[in-house]
């Protein structure tokens, strides 16, 4: 397999800032569809106490459930890898030291808890009658995804990329002839 590219989500700092970009963007958008909706169908939820609550919750609870749904799919996907995890600054991360998966399995990991985490918030929220919630926490969590759906992206741009390999930092993007030939 020949190495195509680096992506240190932990220690290049351009990346980094990208990823604080985005996330501000993703924070932006949100504060203004939240604004629109509680235009739309009232601010009467928000003097709920237990509003408040879901608030604090549903911003700490999906961080763990996140990285969680991480670990979930690397298990489903990459059957006998091993799991860990980890912190570095604002970062928690899920890696397995190396595994090597297809393209497309690499980019369901990093998605997934885009997806499905993001999902079941604004679901709860949703349900418990509390739209301008719905949209704040759904968007408070996307934000958190940023670095996940930039390396998706970057796996998906790429064209050469075949195989992506989870590192410490990051991934790498790789490319595997077919033949097998290096």
């Amino acid at each position: 397999m020949q190495k195509i590219a680096v992506i240190d989500v932990l220690g290049d700092e351009a990346l980094q800032a990208r990823i604080m970009a985005l996330s501000l963007v993703l924070m932006g958008t949100t504060a203004v569809a939240a604004v629109l909706v509680g235009l739309i169908c009232g601010l009467g939820e928000v003097t709920w106490p237990w509003w408040w609550l879901g608030l604090a919750a549903g911003c700490l609870v999906p961080l763990p459930v996140h990285e969680l749904v991480h670990a979930a799919c690397f298990k489903l996907l990459c059957p006998g890898c091993r799991v860990s995890f980890g912190v570095q600054g604002a970062f928690l991360y899920t890696r397995t030291d190396g595994v090597v998966a297809t393209r497309g399995r690499m980019v369901a990991v990093l998605v997934a808890p885009a997806l499905l985490v993001t999902g079941c918030v604004l679901a709860a929220s949703l349900v418990a009658g509390s739209p301008v919630l719905a949209v704040l926490l759904a968007g408070i969590h996307l934000s958190g995804c940023a670095g996940d759906l930039i390396m998706a992206a970057a796996s998906l741009r790429e064209p050469r990329c075949t195989h992506v390999r989870d590192t410490e930092t990051g991934i790498d993007l790789l490319f595997c002839p077919r033949d097998g030939s290096r």
